[in-house]
C-alpha cells in the first residue's frame, strides 16, 4: 500500500471526481485488487457533509428507515429502539427516527450509519452521479459517524468495492486479504486515515476501523458494479423456457459413476451448444436495461421552471449519458430513465451543447443545428435542466 502525496484539488464542481479518489490509470483496465491509500487528495470532498449538515439531518429532518441504522461493538442495534411509535403522526407512518434516542446512543458510543445519502443529500448525490459516470457503474454513498475511541463494526467483508473518504477526525483501519482469518491472522495492513485521506478497499477484503481521540466521520463510496454473475443471470433467464432444459436425464443415469460422468458430460455439451446460439444483442440489451436501473436519475427541473413561472437558465448534465449506441444513421443516448434518438450530425452538436458550463439559454445556432423538437427531448430527459444539480 502506497501513500500518495497531496495533489492539486480541482477548482470547479465540473471537474472529475475520480482523480480525488485514486489515479484514474489504476481503473483503465480493471478494478484494483489490492487496497491503496491516498493522503489528503480528497480534502475538497469534506465540505459535502459537515457537522452542521449532520445536525440538520438528525435533528431537523425526519429520517426514516432504512435510511439509517446504528451499531456498537460489531452488533446492529434493534431499529425499534431508534424510532418513534407509529401513532405520533396523523398518517400512521412507521420507521421515523427518534432523534433523542439516536443522540443518546451516540453518547454511549454507538456508530450512526446514514444509508443512501446519494438519494437524500443533494451535494452527495451530485458527486455520486459524476463518479458513477466516470467509472461506468452505479455508486451509492453511506456516511459513518463514530464517537471517539469506539468501534461500530468488527472485522467484516463487503460485496462491493469501495472508497472511504475521511471527512472529520481520524480512523485506524486494519485490513486482511480475502483468504485470511481475522480471528487468527495478523492484519496485512494497519493504517490511519486523517481528514482528506482516501482508502480503497477491494471487494472481499476484511476490514475493521476504530476512531481516535475525536469523533470520526467518513463517507463510503461503494460501487454497485455489474458482474459476470449478472450476465449469467440474464443468460439463464433467457434459457429458462428452452424445452431442452426441461428434459430429464435417463433412468439410472446417476446410479453408477461411469454412467453419471457420461450423462453429465453429454448434458454439458448440449448446454454449451445452447449457449453458442445465444442471442448476444438481445442479451446485451436486457443486461443494459438492468444495469441502467441501478443509477439514480437526475432530479427534475426547478419548480418555477416546471410550473412556467419563469424562463430559467439551463444547465447541461453530460454525466447523465450512461450509454451511447450508433444504430445505422441514428445515435441513441440513454440515461437512467430515458432515451434520446438523433442523427450523427445532431449528436456532434449535442456533444458541444452538453459540454457547456454554467447557466445558458440555447441560441439560434443551437436551434438550427438541433431543432426545437430535439432540444425539447433533451430537456425532457433532463440532459438540459433548469435545476443545477452539480
Amino acid at each position: 500500500m502506497t501513500d500518495v502525496p497531496t495533489s492539486q484539488a480541482p477548482d470547479s464542481e465540473d471537474q472529475p471526481v475520480l482523480p480525488l479518489l485514486g489515479d484514474p490509470a489504476r481503473f483503465a483496465q480493471g478494478w484494483p485488487r489490492t487496497p491503496y491509500r491516498r493522503v489528503g487528495t480528497a480534502a475538497p470532498l469534506r465540505s459535502v457533509l459537515s457537522w452542521s449538515d449532520l445536525d440538520d439531518l438528525v435533528n431537523r429532518r425526519t429520517l426514516q428507515t432504512p435510511a439509517f441504522r446504528m451499531a456498537r461493538n460489531g452488533s446492529v442495534l434493534p431499529i425499534g429502539t431508534l424510532t418513534r411509535a407509529p401513532h405520533t403522526t396523523t398518517q400512521n407512518v412507521t420507521g421515523l427516527a427518534d432523534s433523542a434516542a439516536i443522540l443518546r446512543e451516540l453518547g454511549e458510543g454507538a456508530t450512526l450509519i446514514l444509508q443512501g445519502l446519494n438519494r437524500s443529500w443533494s451535494p452527495i448525490g451530485a458527486l455520486s452521479r459524476r463518479l458513477s459516470s466516470e467509472i461506468g457503474h452505479a455508486v451509492f454513498v453511506n456516511a459513518y459517524l463514530t464517537p471517539r475511541a469506539t468501534q461500530g463494526f468488527g472485522a467484516h467483508q463487503d460485496s462491493q468495492h469501495a472508497w472511504l473518504v475521511q471527512c472529520q477526525g481520524s480512523k485506524t483501519w486494519q485490513l486482511w486479504a480475502p483468504d485470511d482469518d481475522p480471528e487468527h491472522d495478523p492484519p496485512d495492513w494497519t493504517l490511519q486515515l486523517d481528514e482528506g485521506d482516501v482508502l480503497w478497499i477491494p471487494r472481499g477484503w476484511w476490514h475493521s476501523g476504530s476512531s481516535g481521540d475525536r469523533p470520526s466521520l467518513h463517507l463510503t463510496f461503494a460501487v454497485w458494479a455489474t458482474t459476470v454473475q449478472d450476465v449469467l443471470k440474464s443468460l439463464t433467464s433467457e434459457l429458462a423456457f428452452e424445452p431442452a432444459l426441461a428434459e430429464e436425464l435417463p433412468p439410472r443415469a446417476l446410479h453408477e459413476a461411469a454412467a453419471a460422468r457420461s450423462a453429465v458430460g453429454e448434458t454439458a455439451v448440449r448446454l454449451a451448444e445452447l449457449l453458442a446460439r445465444t442471442d448476444v444483442p438481445g442479451l446485451t440489451q436486457r443486461l443494459l436495461t438492468t444495469h441502467l436501473q441501478r443509477f439514480d436519475p437526475l432530479p427534475g427541473p426547478d419548480l418555477a421552471g416546471a410550473l412556467g413561472v419563469d424562463d430559467p437558465m439551463l444547465h447541461a448534465h453530460p454525466e447523465a449519458v450512461l450509454h451511447t449506441a450508433v444504430d445505422g444513421p441514428q445515435v441513441r443516448l440513454r440515461t437512467a430513465d430515458s432515451e434520446v434518438v438523433m442523427t450523427a450530425e445532431q449528436a456532434a452538436a449535442c456533444r458541444t451543447l452538453l459540454a457547456r458550463t454554467g447557466g445558458f439559454r440555447p441560441d439560434e445556432r443551437d436551434r438550427h443545428r438541433l431543432g426545437d423538437k430535439l432540444l425539447g427531448q433533451l430537456v425532457d430527459a433532463r440532459l438540459l435542466c433548469s435545476g443545477h444539480h452539480g
